[in-house]
């Protein structure tokens, strides 16, 4: 049987999360955002404290998406695009 020091090295990876029928589960991040976006979780705990799902301020999209998309002018280079362009041609 493993001791504590086993057990809390699996969880270390993850996240205390109470869900809507106010039980206790540990979820990978990855897991946590499925559950977020699908409205099944009341609280989860950060390495700040408890958030409270609809209080606190949660990212629900995620992670590798921008939150916030930059919808000014595009001001990188397009020299890459012309010349893989003409390469093709």
């Amino acid at each position: 049987m493993p001791d504590r020091e086993d057990q809390g090295s699996v969880n270390r990876y993850r996240i205390e999360t109470i869900v809507e029928d106010n039980t206790l589960h540990y979820f990978t991040p990855q897991v946590l955002d499925v559950m977020l976006v699908n409205n099944l979780v009341v609280r989860f705990k950060r390495s700040s404290g408890w958030v409270t799902v609809g209080v606190d301020p949660i990212r629900t999209k995620n992670r590798r998406e921008p939150s916030h998309p930059y919808s000014g002018h595009e001001r990188r280079s397009n020299h890459w695009r012309r010349k893989s362009s003409l390469e093709e041609s």
